[in-house]
């Protein structure tokens, strides 16, 4: 006969079994006061308690024994430090984060892991089979010998030492509690959350932040998969750590491999918004590189799957939060046309398409967006390549205020932006907002970099070099230490300093020596010791006059004439090269003030120190040249950095170093193009080495590149034309049109003879397709209109496969053609679509116009009509081209899909 324990003798059990595992910390009330800065986690919190109890205790005491004592007082701060400490227990780690560094942070948690592994490495090593444990007594009783788990495997790294310890423990404890469970099973008893005990949740957030500090992502998993084994519910913010590791990493697959496994209900808005950063991750690794040569860098394309999470989210009724809608239109904005890119889904279509988004997210999921994007939509206003439109972002202005969002500096400096590139009826309006927003953000420590940019992109478009010599001053002052500039990054960079160089280049210097009037000095015999300084000093040759003061100053009053803007100019690019790394960049072979001395004193020493001497930031030194200079001093300053055919430079120019110095060949006056004509040549041999290696990559297509093509082209015809060299512009126009034929505008058979037979189904026609209407309605996957581009209103975006599944709420985007695609409901393009900007080179009439007159006037019939053949050439088969993308449906084959126009 088998007795059965009492119940109490069962639930005491246990307990006794919840108290050797779980291993909490006793208070010992007769111990000092530890002394405490700060409460980290609960458990301090309640120690501070316990301190500050034990004083009130211990002062009663005293002032038992002493009746005379004064009574305890506490300050107003101290009783708010501990009500708030003890009152915020819902979420104990967020209000520290908050006031603690990163770094403390850190600190805290491998800790908090050394701790762990303190304290469970006993309780693992505990003997499992020892004859007086309760586990041996229970099993006897049932005649059931548990198996324990082997001994733990030491790791090498920290953080998966305590996982081995953690999983030891937790599989000791499920061995234990299963078999009480075998020989209580006939006795009712409340669960007790042993398991749970191992490691409070404080602790297992410390571990899986430890484990991505080791950026050790499977320990981050293990650690979670181990708190769930532990029957814990798991915190968000522990899945959120592991999921921004995935997310950072671009790796989809497990993200959603891991949010399938852990994730009950649908995902929060942290996770979903990690859940498109990763797509739009993954799809910067994809990026292709960009072309040095064109001044172009690696750049986003286009984010389909990032759309397609977001269009799912929506169907399923848990929309992505703001911060998402954001990233994806940023990556938009950022799209650059790539030979390698989808030709319809280039950086046109990807700018459309952000305000498209932009639109539709406050139809579906946020009307009012926050400053960050109001600011973005503003910038965007105002993009570099694209027409300004300063009314649209003034409208974006006012809104963001009537909706009640406060202007941030971002938002300033993104509406000065457009007000500055929008010229010169906008710059005063500008003006009068960066005044504003220096009232209301006063702090003069903050770096101003980018609304001096601002600001100075409408100063180099008027010419206001007055305005530009202040900014610069203002920010160089900045830069001191009492300002605070010396902590943080300078607030001079090459951007800034490329807008000063264009301003001094569209700055008009009141004297000018052809508008001068002479005056007979025999009529005013009082001057004539004036008029023979003046005279003694136009005599002096250029480089006498830049180099007679040997010191570099700045008056106030602006230059007066154009040796006075070239001696400013040169005194501070001077001034940059002394600051630059002479390790790298010789500056010693171009300086024109070589005595040291000289800058002994000069208190712009140093400001230009981390200003990185870029290719755009030499060419807009260079176009002051072009503009104040003489041709001869033109050709020395652009020899000396660049060098000669013969001899190397101190720096390597760019597709727009050739380009600029070509249209300044191009305009040159009758007496300068003999001198104009042999430094042309060398500039073309060069852009051709260029032109070359950018037809290698594929960049023949590409409309920047192919509109830079077209202008160094008839710049360098020009420059032959005026120098009577006929023959040789025309040779240059057989070239170019050998080169990029007309037929590249249209790279496709256009057409099949109405009597040849085509079978219904497409036949493939080199890269197009043609159907069997033949001229009439030919479609071409180059002109195809990509489906996230159909202009079909819809009222909802099509739903997820299965709604009622969890999957649902994980979409994984697919790259195959639907007409299901979800796409944006409300668009703010046209019907018409994005410009098409994959057009190759071409030639227009305007750019052989002067070519056309020279063989008129020398009676060439032949070179005449050849000319003419060519423009029309281009100019016909660019109208077919227009057609076709206009035309172009959709790349789906179901009819309903079709645009409506």
């Amino acid at each position: 006969m088998r007795l059965v324990p009492p119940r109490h003798c069962a639930v005491c059990a246990r307990r006794r079994i919840h108290q050797i595992v779980s291993v909490q910390p006793k208070w010992n009330l007769q111990r000092s006061p530890i002394i405490y800065h700060g409460p980290a986690t609960l458990e301090k919190k309640v120690q501070t308690l316990h301190n500050v109890t034990w004083n009130i205790i211990s002062a009663a005491q005293s002032s038992e024994g002493t009746p005379d004592s004064a009574p305890i007082a506490y300050s107003d701060d101290d009783l708010y430090t501990l009500y708030r400490d003890l009152i915020h227990t819902d979420s104990p780690s967020h209000d520290v984060r908050a006031s603690h560094s990163k770094e403390t942070i850190k600190e805290e948690d491998f800790a908090t892991l050394k701790e762990i592994e303190a304290r469970l490495s006993r309780t693992a090593t505990i003997p499992g089979n020892a004859e007086n444990s309760l586990t041996r007594r229970l099993s006897v009783q049932r005649e059931t010998v548990p198996t324990l788990t082997p001994p733990i495997t030491r790791s090498g790294r920290g953080h998966q030492r305590v996982l081995d310890v953690i999983e030891s423990a937790i599989a000791k404890l499920q061995a234990l509690m299963a078999s009480l469970d075998t020989a209580l099973s006939k006795v009712d008893h409340e669960p007790i959350p042993a398991l749970a005990t191992i490691v409070s949740k404080t602790e297992w957030l410390s571990v899986v932040r430890c484990c991505v500090y080791e950026n050790d992502v499977d320990a981050a998993e293990r650690a979670v998969f181990l708190m769930q084994k532990a029957g814990l519910t798991i915190s968000e913010e522990a899945v959120n750590q592991v999921l921004g590791v995935h997310a950072s990493k671009g790796d989809t697959t497990r993200l959603e491999s891991l949010m399938h496994r852990i994730l009950s209900g649908p995902p929060t808005e942290t996770q979903r918004d990690l859940h498109v950063k990763a797509y739009l991750v993954r799809a910067g690794h994809h990026t292709p590189s960009g072309f040095p040569d064109l001044g172009d860098s690696a750049r986003s394309v286009f984010p389909t799957g990032a759309l397609d999470v977001l269009h799912h989210y929506e169907a399923s009724g848990h929309f992505a939060p703001i911060k998402s809608y954001t990233r994806t239109i940023s990556t938009l904005f950022n799209v650059q046309t790539h030979p390698s890119s989808d030709p319809r889904l280039g950086q046109s279509a990807a700018r459309a398409h952000a305000w498209d988004l932009f639109a539709h997210m406050r139809y579906v999921a946020h009307p009012t967006p926050d400053a960050y994007l109001y600011a973005m939509m503003m910038r965007a206003c105002g993009s570099a390549g694209g027409r300004v439109e300063p009314e649209r972002a003034l409208d974006l202005w006012t809104e963001m205020q009537e909706s009640g969002v406060e202007p941030t500096r971002g938002a300033y400096e993104a509406i000065v932006l457009v007000l500055g590139r929008a010229g010169k009826g906008w710059l005063s309006e500008g003006m009068r907002l960066a005044r504003e927003m220096r009232e209301r953000y006063p702090e003069r420590e903050r770096n101003q970099r980018r609304m001096w940019c601002a600001l100075l992109e409408g100063c180099k478009r008027v010419g206001d070099l007055n305005r530009a010599r202040w900014i610069l001053a203002e920010a160089l002052r900045s830069n001191t230490s009492e300002d605070g500039g010396s902590s943080r990054s300078s607030s001079v960079d090459a951007k800034m300093l490329t807008h000063i160089f264009h301003t001094y280049a569209s700055y008009k210097p009141p004297f000018s020596r052809t508008a001068t009037r002479l005056v007979d000095t025999a009529s005013h015999p009082g001057a004539p010791g004036q008029s023979e300084a003046c005279a003694s000093q136009t005599e002096l040759p250029l480089q006498d006059q830049l180099c007679m003061d040997p010191t570099p100053t700045f008056p106030p009053l602006p230059p007066q004439t154009p040796s006075d803007v070239l001696a400013e100019v040169q005194a501070l690019f001077d001034r940059i090269l002394r600051d630059a790394d002479s390790n790298t960049i010789p500056i010693s072979r171009y300086l024109s003030r070589p005595d040291q001395g000289a800058y002994a004193d000069d208190p712009l020493t140093g400001k230009f120190a981390g200003v990185e001497l870029r290719p755009a930031l030499v060419n807009a030194y260079l176009s002051v040249f072009y503009v104040h200079a003489t041709v001869e001093r033109s050709i020395e300053a652009f020899r000396s950095l660049f060098g000669t055919s013969s001899q190397t430079g101190m720096l390597e120019g760019d597709a727009h170093t050739y380009l600029d110095a070509l249209e300044r060949c191009a305009v040159a006056k009758k007496e300068e193009r003999g001198a104009m004509l042999s430094w042309a040549k060398e500039v073309w041999a060069e852009w051709v080495r260029i032109e070359t290696k950018a037809g290698s990559e594929g960049y023949n297509d590409v409309g920047r590149w192919a509109r830079m093509v077209e202008r160094a082209h008839a710049a360098m015809r020009r420059v032959l034309l005026l120098n009577e060299d006929v023959d040789g512009a025309l040779s240059l126009l057989r070239t170019f049109v050998d080169g990029y034929p007309p037929k590249a505008v249209l790279p496709f058979e256009v057409g099949v003879p109405s009597s040849t037979t085509v079978d219904e189904d497409p036949v493939a026609t080199g890269r197009g397709t043609l159907t069997s209407a033949g001229l009439k309605s030919p479609t071409f996957s180059l002109f195809a209109k990509p489906p996230i581009l159909s202009t079909r209103v819809r009222l909802t975006n099509p739903k997820p496969a299965h709604p009622s599944s969890s999957s649902s709420l994980l979409p994984i985007p697919t790259t195959a053609p639907s007409h299901s695609v979800a796409k944006p409901l409300v668009r703010l393009t046209s019907a018409v679509g994005p410009k098409d900007d994959r057009v190759p080179p071409i030639i227009g009439f305007s750019d052989v116009e002067l070519l056309h007159h020279r063989l008129v006037a020398l009676r060439r019939t032949k070179d005449v009509g050849y000319v003419k053949w060519v423009c029309e050439a281009y100019k016909g088969l660019l109208r077919q081209r227009r057609e076709r993308v206009l035309k172009g449906a959709s790349t789906s084959a179901d009819v309903d899909v079709e645009d409506v126009d």
